[in-house]
């Protein structure tokens, strides 16, 4: 009896801690549920443009989330990502990290120097040589992506928003000018500043008849936002070529990086003035740099004076890395039918 009552107790004992066990990997659960779904980045592509390119069903309603998680990447985007190495990575399990990489031909720009900043429109300097803006909203990394471009410090650089305060150009040999703006919206400066600024970058889109092309910064991980919007509507208005880049391509894991450049691309397509290529890069890490390079000297008609063989190199690594891809796959591909 002394026995029975003891096997009792000790699986009453059992199922006790069962229970508890049971009840904490539950709370555990919904903890990293919880952390899962805060990890989520928050996108600010406008929900139309998401249900456009996702087109839900009549009945159904979801958030701007679930819209963003139910949106499939373009395979060839992808693709592209992974040979430049653009996006953070993360490998599955059993999958192994590629021992080759695309080494890409470097591109430069000729020597890139401060010459001029203007805080009225009579400080503009003289029209001479084309010109290419960039623009964006404030702490998108206008100055950090002028330094990286140039491979020099020309720009000065600075962890809190609203830094320039007037708008600098750069001259490149004598060859083009690089003009870096104020950026708009959130800003460490006073707001009469901020209301003096948006006139005199709109009197020089307006007045510049030697601008070719804007280059609108967007950080890649919130797309396209209200005031980017606004300034993209100004240069639609007056009739100026821009063109959309997204930076800070690091910070975003490759196939959300691949969905971003799929909704921007589309709302793109409405735009009357914007360049349909959508760039990306990193400033930090350096991918994307040599494309946006070359994007800038052709469109100061530079093209055949500093890439005369850049396609010829660029042709021969990229053939030498999808060769290298090739045999990566087939060996992935031997080493599954093997599990």
């Amino acid at each position: 009896m002394a026995l029975s009552a003891s096997r009792h107790l000790h699986g009453q004992q059992r199922l006790a801690v069962q229970a508890i066990a049971t009840s904490r990997n539950g709370g555990n659960t919904q903890l990293m549920a919880s952390r899962a779904s805060k990890a989520v980045p928050v996108f600010n592509t406008s929900v139309k443009t998401l249900q456009e390119v996702v087109k839900l069903g009549k009945s159904e309603e979801l958030s701007n989330r679930q819209l963003f998680a139910r949106l499939q990447a373009d395979p060839k985007t992808v693709d592209r990502l992974d040979m430049l190495r653009l996006g953070s990575e993360k490998l599955g399990r059993f999958e192994r990290k590629k021992w080759f990489r695309y080494e890409e031909p470097e591109v430069k720009l000729p020597h890139v120097s401060f010459f001029a900043g203007a805080q009225v429109v009579s400080s503009f300097p003289q029209e001479s040589l084309p010109e290419v803006g960039i623009v964006g909203r404030s702490n998108v990394g206008k100055s950090t992506l002028v330094n990286q471009l140039c491979g020099s410090s020309a720009a000065r650089v600075s962890d809190k928003p609203g830094l320039t305060q007037q708008i600098n150009f750069y001259t490149a040999d004598n060859d083009f000018h690089l003009v870096d703006m104020p950026g708009y919206g959130f800003a460490y400066v006073k707001e009469d500043a901020q209301k003096h600024w948006l006139p005199l970058i709109e009197s020089y889109i307006r007045e510049r008849k030697t601008l070719r092309r804007v280059l609108v910064l967007l950080d890649a991980r919130h797309g396209i936002k209200a005031n980017d919007r606004e300034f993209m509507a100004l240069l639609d208005r007056t009739h100026t070529k821009y063109q959309l880049v997204l930076t800070k391509c690091d910070l975003v894991h490759r196939i959300d990086l691949a969905k971003r450049h799929l909704l921007v691309s589309q709302e793109v397509d409405k735009a009357r003035n914007c360049i349909p290529r959508v760039m990306m890069l990193s400033a930090k890490h350096g991918p994307g740099l040599n494309e946006l390079r070359k994007e800038i000297l052709h469109t100061c008609n530079l093209g055949q004076k500093y890439l005369g063989t850049h396609k010829k190199k660029e042709v021969i690594a990229q053939s030498e890395y999808f060769e290298q891809l090739k045999v990566y796959k087939d060996t992935a591909r031997a080493k599954k039918r093997r599990q």
